[in-house]
């Protein structure tokens, strides 16, 4: 259970971030001045690189979710 709790903070953290980007945009302006890059697309990378984060930070936590009931079961 102490890993699912760990992925839960990720996921948590990942959402807040995604949640202050998409309220506040100018936050990555130093980002996209870095790349050299539009910063609609910047945003767009960075939400889309959070949403694959999280898809699979979810996936970790039912993976262990199966594993802690398979324990308990046994």
């Amino acid at each position: 259970m102490n890993r699912i709790s760990i992925y839960l903070i990720f996921v948590a953290i990942w959402v807040a971030a995604s949640a202050a980007v998409a309220a506040f945009p100018e936050i990555l302006a130093p980002v996209a001045v870095a790349l050299n890059a539009p910063l609609q697309e910047t945003i767009a990378v960075f939400l889309s690189l959070m949403l694959v984060l999280t898809i699979i930070f979810l996936l970790l936590i039912g993976l262990e979710a199966g594993r802690a009931v398979t324990e308990h079961l046994r």
